[in-house]
């Protein structure tokens, strides 16, 4: 009986450790493929800094032009503005000037209405002033623009 016994203990046993061999087998192949996963996790979390540094760096780039483009704009409109005032005083002065030639020459012939080529003169300037004006207009429209693509790149740079 204690053969029996004995031999029973030593059948038992070698199926446990039969079944702890598998066992052992079976979380070698888990843990390599966990190995196997993890490195391509790795990788993967490598590459994805890279591209988030590469992003990181367009969006500066790209704020520091926008901020650029923006200030050129501004210098420009700036300048468009001085000229346009520029050309009003000299048109207000250059009106007062003819409106006094006018006044004299209609003097010097007894106040008859005569035709004085210095009005043509006149319509010139208010064409040029116009036409700045137009200029000082498609700036402001242009800088708008500019702001607009500018605050909408600074939306989509801070989208996740």
């Amino acid at each position: 009986m204690l053969v029996q016994h004995l031999t029973q203990n030593q059948v038992n046993m070698r199926h446990q450790l039969d079944e702890l061999e598998k066992r052992n087998l079976d979380l070698k192949r888990d843990l390599s493929k966990m190995t196997s996963a993890y490195e391509e996790v790795k990788e993967c979390n490598g590459t994805l800094s890279t591209e988030i540094l590469k992003t990181k760096n367009l969006y500066h780039s790209s704020l520091v032009e926008g901020d650029d483009e923006r200030a050129r704009h501004k210098q420009t409109i700036k300048e468009y503005h001085n000229m346009c005032r520029s050309l009003e005083e000299r048109h207000d002065k250059e009106k007062m000037e003819l409106n006094q030639e006018v006044i004299e020459i209609k003097a010097e012939l007894g106040g008859k209405d005569i035709d004085i080529p210095s009005e043509q003169r006149l319509r010139q300037l208010e064409m040029e002033l116009a036409k700045t004006k137009l200029c000082l207009v498609e700036a402001n429209c242009k800088a708008q623009e500019y702001e607009h693509r500018n605050s909408n790149l600074h939306e989509k740079a801070q989208e996740p």
